[in-house]
Formats: structure tokens, C-alpha cells, sequence
């Protein structure tokens, strides 16, 4: 009876409705992916993961590194709604438009395959799409995230579809350039419809505030140099391989990522739907804020070990099965990469830790480390290891810009004991099971905080 009233707490449903959406995103994914790889091979399929990293390092800098301060704003300040979506709606897509155009001249002027050109052009037009993401962060302060994953999984579901559809009727590697786009075109109609018939928001140029432009800017240009160095030493790896290597090992790359990564959905899911309850608990209570972060750190750690170590084990068997002999070759670069979840599990937790008390700056240091140690591995690593080199240098990168650069400075250190108590913990049984029970009792009283 107890766990049925559980799911009553809007913040579980919050939760639920997140974990859904990844979910859905995971399986929908590697399914779609599997037939993808196996139609177009590793040359083919590595030229267009080539192509939708190259755009992605571009679309980061576009989203000016405003998702959780909007959150954070949007909890704090409801009276300024109107102000602080136009304002934010304007900057994005003014970024948007001078960021697509410098993608199209960084394609054309230094990659010499055509065909690559037009992949990069097509799928750059996300950039444009994606402005939409701003809607995204009203209904993750308002703990309604319903709305957001429904947008998201019908593009997704879109998207895949046609991709499957093109595999049956054997159409050209553009096409399916075309299909990815697709997703990010209905997710935007979508989450715009949401928008207008949930939110009483208006949106308008009058409602442009300088002010508010500039305060959000403030807060948010270090998490944008930070999400820059973030995309160089966890998806610059693929353009670095396809420009050191060939584009077989980018595909053999892409594979192992794909299925490494795709478990990240869960620390976001999680923190995100806590995140307003972060913001408010900093406010009211700095223990229970301390503590909550301790929890959330210990028992998404040890779901990354679990993770970690399952595949460890099973990884040349699962990539065989499900992309066939051709692909071998990532059962051992998935070996490796796999185990960045579990610095990356920890590292969510402490960058809403970054963004709640207002030490965004810090981020810049330690991504920036960490993008730079990642260049230079690789390198060191690729023309001599191939894919295998990048895992190893993306792995040792996130270990030193997420968990050792946290120990460097006095503000900092506070999260770095926290994630050090986390691994700690996460070698006994018993504390990772008081704590998990901790964090459900958090959860089933967190509606008091919300009134």
C-alpha cells in the first residue's frame, strides 16, 4: 500500500515519466540502431556518427548552457516567466542561426569528402530545431516532465520508423541523415503545441529584458565553455577518429558508445527530477541538501558498478549478437568505455552541486582539463590503438575533469568528499541499502517542500 502511495508523489511521477522516456529511448534505440549498423556497415555507419558528432560539438555551443539555469530561475523567479523565456527564446535562436552558418563553412572548408558536406549540412539543421529546448526547461520546474518526454519519443519514434523503412527499401546513407533530422522536427511542433495549451507564458519582444539576458548569461557562459570542453573529450573522439584513422573505426567506435551511453539516461533522469527540490533544500535546509546529494552520489554509483561490471563480462557476446560478426571489434572498445559510467553517474549528481551554489565558473576549470588531457591521449593513443586508443583516453579524461579537478579547489572540495564517500560506500552492501531507503523516504515526503 505504501509503495501504490508512493507513486502519487509528483516528484516520483516526475521521475517515472523520465525514466519512461529514456527507457523507451534505450530499447527504441539500440533496436533501430542494430539494423541501421548491419544495413549500412561500419564504413557507412561510421561516416554518419562522424557527421552527427561534428554537428552535435557545434549544437552545445547553440544551447548556451542554459537548460539548468533556466530551471533554477524559473523556481525562484515565477513572477519574471513572461521575461525570462522571451529573453532566453531570443538569445537561442539568434545563436542558433550564426552557429548553423559556421557549421555549414567548417564542413565545406576543411573535410574534402562532398558526400560528408551534405551529411553535415542536413543534420546540422538540428541546431535550428533545437531552439525549441527552451520550452523544455518550464515544464522541468513545474516537476512536469510528461510533456517533454512525449515530445521527445514521438519525434524519436518518427525518426526510428523511418529509418527502419529506409533499411527495407534500401535507400542511400543521406537519407537517413534526413531521418535524424526528422526526430528534432516533431519533437519542436510538438513541445511548442504543449507549450501554448499548458502554460499561461507569453512570449513576445517587448518582454526582451537586457537585465535578465545578461544575468542568465552570467551564470551560464562557464557551463557553456564547460559543455564545450564536455563534447571534446566525449564526442570529439569520433571526429578525431575520423580524421586520424578511417571511418570503419569510427563505426566499430560508435557501436561501443552507443551502448555505453545510453545508460547516462539514468543519473539525468534522476537528478533532474530532484533538481528543483535541490534548489529549495540549498535555501531552507543546507543539511538535508548535503545529504540528499550524498545519497543521490552513493546509489547511482553503485547502479554504474553494476552496470560496469555486467558488461565487463559480457561484451563481445552482446555486440556480436545484436550487430552481427562484422562488428567484433567494439566488444573490447566497449570494455573499456563502459566503465566511464562510473565516474559519470557521480559527475551529474555534482554538476547540479556546480549550478545550485552558483560555482558554475568551476566547471570551466575542470572540463577544461579534461578536454585537453582528452586531444592530447588521443592523439598519443589513435594512430597507434585505433577505437581502443580513444575508450582509454575518453575514460582517463572524465576520470580526471569529473572527479579529480573537484579536489583542486577549496569551493570545490566538498563535492569531491562526497564522491569519494560515494565509491567508498559503494563497496559495502549495507550502507548503498540504508541509503537507497533513505532516498525513497526523501522522496515519499518531499511534498512538504513543495508548499
Amino acid at each position: 500500500m505504501q509503495f501504490l502511495e508512493l507513486f502519487k508523489n509528483k516528484l516520483v511521477k516526475n521521475i517515472s515519466w523520465l525514466f519512461f522516456d529514456k527507457i523507451f529511448r534505450m530499447t527504441y534505440g539500440i533496436f533501430v540502431s542494430v539494423l541501421v549498423a548491419r544495413y549500412l556497415g561500419p564504413v557507412a555507419f561510421g561516416e554518419l556518427n562522424f557527421s552527427i558528432a561534428f554537428v552535435y560539438v557545434f549544437l552545445v555551443i547553440s544551447s548556451l548552457g542554459m537548460e539548468q539555469v533556466l530551471i533554477r530561475e524559473l523556481t525562484l523567479s515565477k513572477e519574471d516567466r513572461n521575461k525570462i523565456i522571451s529573453t532566453s527564446l531570443i538569445m537561442r535562436g539568434l545563436a542558433s542561426i550564426i552557429i548553423y552558418l559556421l557549421v555549414v563553412v567548417m564542413a565545406i572548408r576543411y573535410n574534402p569528402d562532398i558526400s560528408t558536406h551534405l551529411l553535415i549540412i542536413i543534420i546540422g539543421t538540428q541546431i535550428l530545431l533545437q531552439v525549441t529546448d527552451v520550452f523544455f526547461a518550464v515544464f522541468m520546474a513545474e516537476v512536469s516532465s510528461k510533456y517533454v518526454v512525449l515530445a521527445r519519443n514521438i519525434g524519436f519514434l518518427f525518426s526510428g520508423l523511418i529509418k527502419v523503412v529506409f533499411v527495407f527499401i534500401k535507400l542511400s546513407l543521406v537519407w537517413f541523415a534526413f531521418a535524424t533530422v526528422v526526430e528534432f522536427f516533431v519533437c519542436s511542433l510538438l513541445i511548442i503545441w504543449f507549450f501554448k495549451r499548458k502554460t499561461d507564458i507569453q512570449i513576445s519582444l517587448k518582454y526582451w529584458d537586457k537585465q535578465i539576458g545578461k544575468q542568465i548569461l552570467n551564470s551560464s557562459y562557464p557551463l557553456i565553455i564547460s559543455s564545450v570542453f564536455y563534447v571534446i573529450y566525449t564526442k570529439l573522439d569520433q571526429v578525431m577518429l575520423g580524421y586520424l584513422t578511417s571511418s570503419d573505426e569510427v563505426g566499430y567506435y560508435a557501436v561501443a558508445a552507443k551502448l555505453s551511453e545510453v545508460w547516462y539516461f539514468i543519473p539525468s533522469a534522476i537528478v533532474n527530477s530532484f533538481y528543483p527540490e535541490l534548489v529549495k533544500l540549498k535555501e531552507q535546509n543546507t543539511n538535508r541538501f548535503k545529504g540528499l546529494i550524498m545519497n543521490l552520489m552513493t546509489v547511482l554509483t553503485a547502479l554504474a558498478l553494476s552496470i560496469a561490471l555486467f558488461f565487463t563480462f559480457f561484451s563481445e557476446i552482446l555486440i556480436e549478437s545484436l550487430y552481427g560478426a562484422e562488428y567484433i571489434a567494439s566488444g573490447k572498445i566497449l570494455t573499456i568505455h563502459i566503465w566511464s559510467c562510473l565516474i559519470v553517474f557521480s559527475a551529474v549528481v555534482s554538476g547540479a552541486w556546480f549550478v545550485i551554489n552558483r560555482l558554475e565558473k568551476y566547471s570551466f576549470y575542470r572540463t577544461g582539463t579534461g578536454a585537453i588531457v582528452n586531444i592530447a591521449l588521443n592523439f598519443m593513443l589513435i594512430p597507434v590503438y585505433g577505437a581502443l586508443g580513444a575508450a582509454v583516453a575518453t575514460l582517463i579524461a572524465k576520470f580526471i575533469a569529473s572527479y579529480l579537478m573537484n579536489g583542486m579547489f577549496a569551493k570545490t572540495k566538498p563535492v569531491f568528499l562526497l564522491q569519494t564517500k560515494a565509491y567508498f560506500n559503494v563497496m559495502k552492501i549495507l550502507p548503498v541499502y540504508r541509503i537507497s531507503k533513505k532516498l525513497l523516504h526523501d522522496v515519499k515526503f518531499s511534498q512538504r517542500f513543495e508548499k
